[in-house]
């Protein structure tokens, strides 16, 4: 399963600190939401388009390191 698209979901009724998530579309057609937007650890959505789940995870993790580090 790897993701054609991701954007930026708006959540209803969400506190501030979990308004928007990633929201993966698969090319097997299902729709899987990632994880929630973090505003200091700028990730780009299209970053994530041609890796699987796991692998777009593994790329967040690494961001938020990377960004705690100082990189």
């Amino acid at each position: 399963m790897v993701i054609e698209t991701v954007e930026l979901v708006t959540l209803p009724n969400a506190p501030a600190w979990q308004e928007k998530i990633y929201r993966a579309h698969l090319d097997t057609g299902d729709e899987v939401d990632l994880f929630q937007q973090l505003w200091d650890v700028p990730l780009a959505p299209e970053s994530l388009v041609g890796l699987t789940v796991s692998e777009a995870r593994e790329h967040r993790t690494a961001r938020i390191l990377a960004v705690a580090a100082g990189r």
